[in-house]
C-alpha cells in the first residue's frame, strides 16, 4: 500500500529538522571550551611602588601585557618567556629601542640591549591567577 504525505505533513516534518538541527548547533557552540586565561602580576615594592606590570597568558602561551603607574595605564606590552626557569621579558609595543622590562619572582629589571646594561627598577611581588 503505497502511502501519501500531504503537504501540511511535509512541512511539520521540515520544520521540525530545522529546529532539530538549530538545537543540535547550539549545544555543540556552548561546549566549546573557552581558552583559559591567567595573569602575572608584578608589583614594585620597595621604590617605585606605583609600578604594576600585568601580563597575560592563554592557554598557557605568554602573549601581552600592560603596564600601569599611579594605577593608570601607561604602555602595551608584548612578552615572551625569558630564560627557562619562569621568568618574562616585556617590550613596550612601540618603542624602537632595545630595551626590554625582565621580570623575575623577587625583582623587575630594565635591560638595554645595545648597551648591554641591567638595572634594577625595583624589588617586586609575582603573583599568578
Amino acid at each position: 500500500m503505497k502511502r501519501v504525505f500531504s503537504a501540511k505533513s511535509i512541512i511539520a516534518a521540515v520544520l521540525a529538522l530545522v529546529v532539530l538541527s538549530a538545537i543540535s548547533l547550539a549545544g555543540a557552540a556552548s561546549t566549546t571550551p573557552r581558552p583559559v586565561t591567567k595573569t602575572y602580576q608584578f608589583r614594585c615594592t620597595d621604590r617605585n611602588q606605583s609600578l604594576y606590570i600585568v601580563i597575560y597568558e592563554q592557554d598557557g602561551k605568554i602573549s601581552n601585557g600592560h603596564m600601569y603607574l599611579e594605577n593608570m595605564q601607561v604602555a602595551n606590552l608584548t612578552a615572551a618567556p625569558y630564560g627557562s626557569t619562569g621568568n618574562i621579558e616585556a617590550k613596550v609595543v612601540g618603542n624602537t629601542a632595545d630595551v626590554r622590562l625582565q621580570l623575575f619572582e623577587d625583582r623587575i629589571l630594565v635591560a638595554n640591549y645595545i648597551t648591554k646594561k641591567r638595572e634594577v627598577v625595583c624589588q617586586s611581588t609575582r603573583k599568578y591567577q
